[in-house]
């Protein structure tokens, strides 16, 4: 009989665990709307009476606490310096970010035609309540060529997990309880099963529910910064560098040309022999017709 009794409250905790999707406090908090009580055994575990859910008013009107709005905040910002100042610029927004009490994601580089790195990433995380003064002076470090700036409210998602968390923790308590009064190998089992289930999906609830906080706490930028082009004009006194590139200019035109010249003599060619053709023929012709033009009458 103990066996059975088992087995039908664990088989009911497992449907509240599944259909459940408001919060459960078990030790009845002040802040919830209405605590919800399930009985057990009433007279001790040999009584046959199964467990029957009991949902009671909450004393005193207590209602839901206010939650303020939490917003993922996520930023990118384009700058372009002048020439030689790449490094220097990186080097301040790091500053800046780690002023502020942020630290950086992921950065990168790539190099110019002079081989020194000219433009490149950087990704920083920075506290929430700083996100608005470390803009402002990442956007003084150049002249900004594009910005982007978004939110995402996730109130009621952190709302919906904690409730999750909850009613979790309350059926975890239930079976911890019941495999306790398990006096049976089968109900032991049948008890550890749905209690690893259970435990699986707070830990996974209470990793995404983690995973919010941090977003919400800390704002995400996104800034890319390049040199800008300056032409220079390469004259007598610029150097042997000059000469190498107007000798690398002209070897790339002279190619260019051949290489036009070489595409127009193929697609011509078939034109100019049908033309010789045609001027052999009629060439041909006319000698002929003169021959027979000039032959003495017998």
């Amino acid at each position: 009989m103990r066996k059975l009794l088992v087995m039908a409250l664990v088989g009911a905790l497992a449907l509240a665990a599944l259909g459940c999707s408001s919060g459960e406090d078990d030790e009845g908090g002040g802040g919830d709307a209405a605590a919800m009580e399930t009985s057990t055994e009433r007279g001790g575990s040999e009584a046959g009476d199964e467990a029957v859910p009991i949902s009671e008013p909450s004393q005193g009107g207590a209602s839901v606490p206010a939650v303020g709005p939490s917003i993922v905040q996520t930023a990118s910002l384009a700058l372009s310096v002048p020439g030689g100042e790449f490094d220097e610029t990186i080097q301040r927004a790091r500053t800046i970010a780690a002023g502020a009490g942020g630290f950086v994601v992921s950065s990168s580089a790539s190099q110019g035609a002079q081989h020194r790195l000219v433009s490149g990433a950087l990704v920083v995380r920075v506290p929430e309540r700083a996100y608005a003064g470390v803009m402002e002076r990442l956007s003084r470090l150049g002249r900004v060529e594009a910005r982007e700036e978004a939110g995402q409210d996730v109130s009621q998602d952190l709302v919906d997990l904690e409730a999750r968390i909850r009613h979790l923790e309350a059926v975890e308590t239930r079976l911890l309880g019941f495999l306790e009064q398990a006096d049976t190998v089968s109900a032991a089992l049948a008890v550890q099963s749905e209690l690893n289930r259970v435990q699986l999906e707070l830990e996974q609830t209470r990793g995404r529910l983690a995973y919010l906080d941090d977003q919400v706490a800390f704002a995400t930028v996104s800034l890319d910064v390049r040199e800008r082009q300056v032409a220079v004009a390469n004259g007598a006194g610029g150097g042997p560098w000059g000469i190498v590139d107007a000798w690398s200019t002209a070897g790339t035109g002279f190619l260019t040309v051949v290489g036009w010249i070489f595409v127009a003599a193929a697609t011509i060619a078939p034109v100019v022999i049908l033309l010789a053709l045609a001027f052999l023929a009629a060439r041909l012709a006319g000698w002929r017709g003169w021959s027979t033009f000039r032959r003495p009458q017998a």
